[in-house]
């Protein structure tokens, strides 16, 4: 009984190790959302398309979320410390390649090592967070986590156009060194281990279906969005990523210890605020694409300045996200996230109706921004804590890779679009048709998120 007590005690030491954990979450992010602003420079510097340089960011995704469905196992398999330490010192070598190479395959490889890092840190975090923070105190550190890895998409593009700007592209990277360097000294001396690890079998099929599934879908978005959908190619993608995703379903339910329970979509909270959170993230993402875009294309400006619009959302939301954390615990989930889905549709609203300009976006991305702070985390928190305990390591598990993957959609759909309208006609003019083509789908997806949202709240509401 004193054991499960200690467990659950909020102590400094606990603290210190989330904060460790959420380092290593925030330098992956922070390079990716750095990077971003640096397209420009990048397609110049290397002599490639927008459809191709995107592959930095959402190539990385796409193999953090193939990484990230091994969470499960990893937990059950392998001690919390051992998982950081191994994640941390691969990101690590990833960053050195980056940092000193001047070539886009290396550069490419360095930023999926980043990948393998980020996809077993990110959903590690919130595994300690829901094993040994006290379910009163879930809400705030569930905030704190985020508030950690959220500083990132607001320091990066703005520090990411700073550098990229007055010292180049490859300082991005070394300054990143030292901020990993630190969590892996952190971590090293406080993440502990309050589960018994057992020596559980990986499950290879349940594996390869789940990969095969999220890697043609990012391939199907990428090839509609540039070839459309009546296409020998896409139409295969879709086949096999269906296939995939039923294949996985079936062979879930029929094994004993599969990686990801599939029951655990039977509850319909969970399902809902799953699916909310993917559409929520594919319109954030397209934003984050977008606006450096036609900011450096359409208005001429520079990276800093493309950095620098996006840099007071993104702050907006690193602040919701602790706030709202307090909130959820001390009232209920329906005050932060009815805050979140009200702010995140009119900051949307504002982006397709208003006029591009600089202020115009800074004042419309911080409104998206600061719903996205109150809901995102809080989303999550509400979805988890209401799956039986069994089922918290996929739920969390499910959340990230998630959230890893609809990125990857939504930057390969803004890319696909850009690309498209940039080739027909005009590149300025193309880039900003693209851009209010962008933002008018993404009132649409908002609007969908909202909906699916309020009836995740609404189940829970009737139950009661």
């Amino acid at each position: 009984m004193n054991n499960i007590t200690l467990e659950k005690q909020l102590t400094p030491r606990l603290v210190m190790s989330i904060l460790a954990i959420g380092l290593l979450g925030f330098s992956d992010i922070m390079l990716e959302t750095a990077l971003n602003v640096s397209f420009p420079v990048l397609m110049k510097r290397f002599n490639i398309s927008s459809n191709s340089v995107q592959w930095l960011t959402s190539g990385v995704i796409l193999l953090t979320s193939i990484v990230v469905v091994l969470s499960p196992w990893l937990k059950k398999r392998f001690t919390n410390r051992s998982q950081f330490i191994v994640a941390t010192i691969i990101s690590l070598i990833g960053v050195l390649i980056d940092a000193t190479s001047n070539n886009f395959n290396l550069i490419l490889f360095g930023r999926l090592l980043q990948g393998i890092g980020g996809g077993v840190g990110m959903p590690l975090m919130y595994n300690v967070i829901f094993e040994q923070v006290p379910e009163n105190r879930r809400g705030t550190m569930v905030g704190l986590g985020s508030l950690i890895i959220s500083f990132a998409p607001a320091l990066g593009p703005a520090f990411g156009g700073y550098l990229t700007q007055n010292y180049g592209w490859h300082m991005v990277f070394w300054v990143v060194l030292p901020i990993q360097l630190g969590s892996l000294i952190l971590g090293w001396f406080t993440i502990k281990q309050v589960a018994e690890v057992t020596h559980e079998k990986l499950d290879w099929v349940g594996w390869l279906l789940l990969s095969s599934f999220f890697v043609s879908g990012i391939f199907m978005i990428e090839r509609f969005s540039t070839h459309g959908l009546l296409n020998l190619l896409s139409l295969l993608l879709i086949v096999i990523m269906c296939i995939s995703l039923v294949s996985y379903v079936i062979w879930g339910n029929k094994i004993s210890h599969p990686l990801i329970s599939p029951a655990i979509f039977r509850f319909k909270t969970f399902s809902l605020s799953v699916m909310a959170s993917f559409i929520t993230q594919v319109t954030n993402l397209t934003f984050n694409y977008t606006i450096p875009m036609v900011l450096q294309i359409v208005l001429v400006k520079n990276s800093q300045v493309a950095g620098l619009t996006l840099l007071p959302g993104a702050l907006g939301y690193a602040i919701m996200a602790i706030i709202s954390g307090r909130l959820y615990d001390r009232f209920s989930p329906k005050v932060p996230i009815y805050t979140g889905i009200v702010l995140m549709v009119f900051g949307t609203i504002m982006m397709a109706i208003l006029p591009i300009g600089v202020f115009n976006m800074m004042v419309s991305f911080m409104f998206v921004q600061l719903g996205a702070g109150f809901w995102f985390g809080n989303n999550m928190t509400h979805a988890i804590s209401h799956v039986p305990t069994q089922y918290h390591s996929a739920g969390n598990s499910i959340f990230s890779a998630t959230n890893n993957y609809s990125a990857a959609v939504g930057i390969a759909l803004a890319a696909g679009i850009m690309t498209i309208c940039q080739n027909k006609g005009s590149y300025i003019t193309g880039t900003q048709f693209a851009t209010s083509l962008v933002f008018r789908l993404d009132i649409a997806l908002i609007f969908i998120a909202s909906l699916l949202s309020l009836s995740a709240l609404r189940v829970v509401t009737q139950r009661h």
